[in-house]
């Protein structure tokens, strides 16, 4: 097949979207397909045999990534060049919103569902210091998802926790969508670096409040006086930082969390591999790559239980999961992975193990069978 891919993320990994991206190439050029990838200007990357196409975004736009400018830069790109193609694919299905009248069939991947979790009775939305200007985002997103994914011939979701969300709240045709687990593509190794911290606690992904940030440092300050040499280090970038930075002042752990910005992925998975902890208490996640990258590099997982990673894994053996909100939870699993030494191991052990499950080729293939299945709804 000639697969036209458009993609926010490649050459960069700011977020499961581009390790995604970056898998499904590999597994579609696996099996002989043609891979034409369009991406913003930065976001090119070189492999053997891939065309890559650059797209213009707005840099006043101010939603993450610029995806609504890069949206109407797409579907002109898909519009102009759709018949030397036999099917197009978007790494974030909403970047598809501005596409009218495909002459080829149009699919996406659903990465998440936290606009529509937010409505949820028990969502702690009170913890968001944005949170009226985020409510009116998560709405602009709900009115962009429930149009634009209606309209494809076929969306993909990572977990059946966004399947069961956009089939009830968007009235989807359960037919058009399609359950594929992300795999990880194959990275080369990386040399371990040493968190300081005893234990040192790894916190990986921009949006810290959505992400659970501030109950990781409520259950910091319940740690501190049994463990004083603990120490947080969080990894991404969010506007909200300096509302954390002043959360953790007025619980007197100040001193005890570090933020390291955004880092080059290489070098997150080295900080996961010197991590004694990994630990994303997330309020909401779709499937949590994230989880499985550190599961990877052999770090024991904290993980929420609101999302798809309870799904896939086995909680107590492959990782630990805390429901949204309770840090009383979160400081009890930091404590049983600290404080027993057969507990990490076992994490380490069949977290790697679960790992390996989900791989590129897997993924590569149930979208093969996607896409040839969407082309014969066509003809």
């Amino acid at each position: 097949m000639r697969i036209l891919l458009f993609t926010q993320q490649l050459a960069a990994f700011r977020s499961g979207v581009g390790t995604y991206a970056h898998g499904l190439i590999t597994g579609l050029m696996e099996l002989g397909h043609q891979i034409t990838v369009v991406v913003p200007e930065g976001e090119s990357i070189e492999m053997p045999d891939l065309r890559i196409h650059i797209a213009s975004h707005s840099r006043f736009d101010p939603t993450p990534g610029g995806w609504l400018s890069l949206g109407v830069s797409f579907a002109k790109i898909l519009s102009n060049e759709a018949m030397e193609y036999d099917i197009a694919h978007f790494s974030d299905a909403r970047e598809a919103w501005c596409v009218r009248n495909s002459p080829i069939p149009v699919t996406g991947m659903i990465n998440d569902s936290y606009a529509q979790d937010w409505l949820d009775v028990n969502f702690s939305r009170n913890i968001f210091a944005d949170r009226y200007l985020r409510g009116g985002y998560y709405w602009l997103l709900r009115v962009v998802e429930k149009y634009t994914y209606c309209r494809m011939n076929a969306v993909v979701v990572n977990s059946k926790h966004v399947g069961r969300k956009v089939i009830n709240n968007y009235r989807i045709d359960p037919k058009k969508v399609c359950l594929i687990y992300i795999g990880l593509p194959d990275q080369p190794p990386v040399f371990p670096i040493p968190l300081t911290g005893s234990p040192s606690i790894l916190f990986v992904g921009s949006n810290f409040q959505r992400k659970g940030l501030p109950v990781l440092l409520k259950a910091t300050a319940q740690l501190l006086p049994r463990f004083p040499d603990l120490r947080v280090h969080v990894v991404g970038k969010d506007r909200n930082q300096s509302c954390l930075m002043t959360q953790a002042r007025e619980l007197g752990i100040a001193e005890a969390v570090e933020f390291h910005g955004l880092q080059p992925n290489d070098y997150v998975r080295g900080m996961m591999i010197g991590a004694d902890v990994f630990a994303l208490p997330s309020f909401t996640e779709g499937f949590g790559l994230v989880y499985l990258e550190a599961m990877r590099a052999g770090t024991p997982v904290i993980a929420t239980s609101m999302g798809g990673a309870k799904e896939v894994f086995v909680d107590g053996k492959e990782a630990l999961f805390v429901d949204p909100g309770e840090e009383k939870g979160l400081a009890m699993a930091i404590k049983k992975i600290t404080s027993s030494p057969n507990t990490a191991c076992r994490l380490r052990k069949w977290g790697q193990a679960a790992a390996k499950r989900f791989t590129v080729d897997a993924m590569g293939k149930a979208t093969e069978k996607l896409f040839l299945e969407a082309l014969k709804r066509t003809l």
